[in-house]
């Protein structure tokens, strides 16, 4: 169930009005994305930061109204407004209304429900208790109607305009359209559309998270390295301190530094991979959404957009070829140092005070 605040866009904090979906899954309003792009050339999506487009010719109106509307949250927003409206009955208008209407959407009073159910045209409408209702209920039990008539009931699917219709359309305005199905074919055609990109976003998941926890693992044992040998290098440079401080120094130094190299490599795999996973967990949000709210028109219109999506993020891409390498242990270059260092030694005992030098290495 979405929460109140999940129905708020994050930069106006009202309820989304024509909520976008931007390429990394967050949504904003459709003024708030165009508001947002005119303020700064290179702006991000500012709950993640993410690009909103990789690059636009156009001006900002027409780069946002490209991106796909979520109409499952737009539905969401508008069942959620009719439920925190007065109670009052639509039809005795000062009467307390305990009861709604799931297809009318009308706020009734108990007498008033009474008539409801009993006119032809209502009987067979479900009326339930105010209390009970949620907006994802009321979004779904919305009947699909006409696009050309909204006061009739829809009942094909015009593919070539993407467009539900009645009967009396399709035998007209839609006669030579190529392909109008039954509306309760193509819902189930979606729907089983939608439980794929739910699996497979599903599963792209688990391997990011998998993934993620590898380069967590390997950042960890990258730690255990740099402490054993930084260990060693102190048990070294003891041994020769006082004749090759230089050299302990430069020691340290290139210790700190192949690890840090090593360190800021995986940050960055573990940083994509984060991005990726943010990606997806935020598609596969709107996709178990969008089948658990159902409303019809609005899961045919943002069914494509988000198998084009999700198309998009490459989740088939195999994570487990990435290699994260130990790094090698300082231990024998360590000990060549000794090696070296023991080697100079002998060499300056051979050598008279005023001629020595040491040579750094």
């Amino acid at each position: 169930m979405a929460q109140s605040h999940e129905r708020e866009c994050a930069v106006c904090t009202e309820d989304f009005t024509t909520p976008k979906i931007l390429p990394c899954g967050h949504l904003l309003c459709r003024e708030c994305v165009i508001s947002w792009m005119d303020s700064k050339p290179d702006a991000g999506c500012p709950l993640c930061r993410c690009p909103i487009v990789k690059q636009s010719d156009g001006s900002s109106s027409a780069t946002v109204d490209a991106l796909p509307t979520d109409f499952v949250m737009e539905a969401l927003v508008e069942s959620a407004r009719v439920l925190s409206k007065d109670h009052l009955c639509c039809v005795c208008e000062d009467v307390r209304a305990d009861f709604i209407c799931m297809q009318c959407q009308d706020m009734l009073c108990s007498a008033c429900t009474k008539v409801h159910k009993k006119m032809s045209v209502s009987r067979s409408h479900d009326v339930e208790s105010v209390s009970t209702v949620t907006p994802e209920r009321l979004a779904a039990s919305r009947p699909a109607l006409c696009a050309d008539h909204g006061d009739k009931h829809a009942k094909y699917f015009c593919r070539e305009h993407r467009l539900p219709v009645c009967s009396a359309c399709k035998s007209h305005k839609h006669k030579v359209c190529r392909e109008t199905n039954y509306l309760d074919d193509e819902i189930k055609s979606v729907q089983n559309s939608l439980t794929d990109l739910t699996k497979n976003l599903v599963e792209a998941e688990q391997k990011l998270e998998q993934a993620i926890g590898q380069v967590t693992s390997s950042l960890q044992e990258v730690d255990v390295s740099e402490q054993e040998d930084m260990a060693q290098v102190d048990k070294v440079c003891d041994r020769l301190h006082k004749l090759v401080e230089d050299v302990f120094n430069k020691l340290k130094d290139k210790c700190r530094k192949k690890h840090l190299k090593i360190r800021k490599s995986l940050c960055d795999v573990k940083t994509g991979l984060s991005n990726r996973l943010g990606k997806v967990t935020s598609h596969k949000h709107i996709v178990t959404r969008a089948v658990a709210v159902s409303p019809r028109p609005a899961l045919i219109h943002v069914t494509q957009a988000l198998t084009d999506r999700v198309n998009s993020l490459d989740l088939s891409t195999d994570l487990q070829g990435e290699v994260w390498a130990k790094p090698l242990s300082s231990v024998e270059c360590c000990q060549e140092v000794v090696r070296r260092i023991q080697d100079e030694l002998l060499m300056l005992k051979q050598m008279t005070e005023s001629e020595v030098k040491f040579y750094p290495f």
